[in-house]
């Protein structure tokens, strides 16, 4: 089945006009309108419509697993009884890896820079920034915080903290996953994810962009493609 007919087949699931459904999501009749009819390939807001469908994130955009979750197993009671209440739900959904951090000795790595939405497979959580993606994690400079084989999701559109972890990429082309401290008097610090490197100062005027790191996912919620 195509992502068209798995678009229609949601819609319908959840007794919504083209209309109705592009309101929710937050984008033009038009824009679903040419999904459905294969004008465009897919869509950026895939987890926004899934959620709102109610179908399964992953299903909606590759065709993989089930089109809902009713089926689910509940989860498992703590061994030790020290769980009270029960489940929180998860929203699910699924973000694409664009590329790969591939980490050297001096704490920067190279990352390829794919059009956010066209990469190498997916990984399974849920992000409400549209333009959100993921790196994979090659070396152990980020250790023990990130390990090598895990991956990263980057909110391009979120703010940050002091404490926060950020992707931080330079005018000069060099990336770095850091923990961003403070912005004074034109200067940025920030801090190594791995104590074995020291912090550095940088000027805000010699970096292209500062991206917040959402989460760090285990390689097992990896989905190919």
């Amino acid at each position: 089945m195509s992502y068209a007919k798995r678009l229609k087949a949601a819609r319908k699931h959840a007794k919504l006009t083209q209309g109705e459904l592009a309101k929710k999501v937050g984008i033009t009749q038009t824009s679903i309108s040419d999904l459905e009819t294969e004008k465009s390939a897919s869509s950026s807001f895939n987890a926004s419509i899934a959620m709102h469908c109610g179908v399964s994130a992953i299903w909606l955009e590759t065709g993989i697993g089930e089109m809902t979750n009713l089926h689910s197993p509940p989860a498992q009671q703590a061994v030790n009884g020290n769980v009270e209440g029960e489940p929180v739900p998860i929203k699910e959904g699924i973000v694409p890896v664009v590329g790969m951090a591939q980490l050297g000795s001096n704490g920067y790595f190279e990352a390829l820079d794919f059009p956010v939405g066209h990469g190498d497979g997916y990984v399974q959580i849920y992000s409400n920034d549209p333009n959100a993606y993921a790196l994979k994690v090659v070396g152990d400079s980020m250790e023990p915080r990130i390990r090598s084989g895990e991956y990263v999701l980057i909110e391009p559109n979120k703010g940050y903290v002091a404490g926060d972890e950020v992707l931080v990429k330079t005018l000069d082309g060099q990336s770095m996953i850091k923990v961003f401290m403070y912005c004074r008097d034109g200067e940025v610090r920030l801090l190594s994810v791995n104590e074995a490197h020291a912090p550095i100062t940088m000027l805000l005027s010699q970096i292209d962009r500062i991206h917040v790191v959402g989460a760090i996912v285990k390689a097992s919620r990896y989905v190919s493609i």
